[in-house]
């Protein structure tokens, strides 16, 4: 099985994705760091080279990459893999539709004011982001989310608010829905 955590920058996927494979001997991905180790250069790098638009194209690359060796590879011994979204991942259709039919998608749902907080302590690689100001990222932040929280809500199978809770709290919810 594939649980693919899916949410807005900054919401924890990748930090919740490496604890519940660190906590339950499953294998992690962070899909913005294979893109990034596939094209030797960051997120932020791509996208002010290449486009946002030839970024999701080849976020979806990417994804079906990895759809496909996870099948290939559990066909001759199954294994759980925790994949944790970029925050935009979902706004791609083709990459939507993926994700819907081929992972156990959780929405990480978390307010806005946490994520300003968050996003305000590291910003830098986050292109949509970086470099404005507190007001300006709330600005970005509510436009985003207008955006996004329906396609978040489209793909996910499970909604888990996340603020307040502490990991251990969390690894257990994943544990008991999950079998983990």
């Amino acid at each position: 099985m594939i649980i693919s955590l899916c949410g807005f920058m900054g919401c924890g996927k990748s930090t919740l994705g490496r604890g519940l494979a660190s906590a339950y001997n499953c294998r992690f991905i962070d899909l913005d760091d294979y893109i990034e180790a596939k094209w030797a250069m960051s997120v932020s790098t791509i996208f002010a080279k290449k486009g946002e638009e030839w970024f999701r194209n080849e976020e979806c690359e990417s994804l079906m990459e990895i759809v496909d060796e996870y099948n290939y590879l559990n066909s001759k011994e199954p294994y759980t893999l925790v994949l944790a979204l970029g925050g935009g991942t979902v706004t791609h259709a083709p990459s939507a539709e993926v994700i819907k039919r081929e992972t156990q998608c959780v929405y990480l749902q978390c307010p806005k004011e946490v994520l300003l907080g968050r996003l305000m302590k590291n910003n830098s690689r986050r292109p949509l982001v970086a470099g404005k100001s507190e007001e300006e990222m709330m600005d970005v932040i509510d436009d985003l989310m207008r955006q996004r929280e329906s396609l978040y809500m489209g793909c996910a199978k499970e909604v888990l608010p996340v603020e307040g809770k502490r990991m251990g709290e969390i690894l257990r919810y994943f544990s008991q829905k999950y079998g983990l």
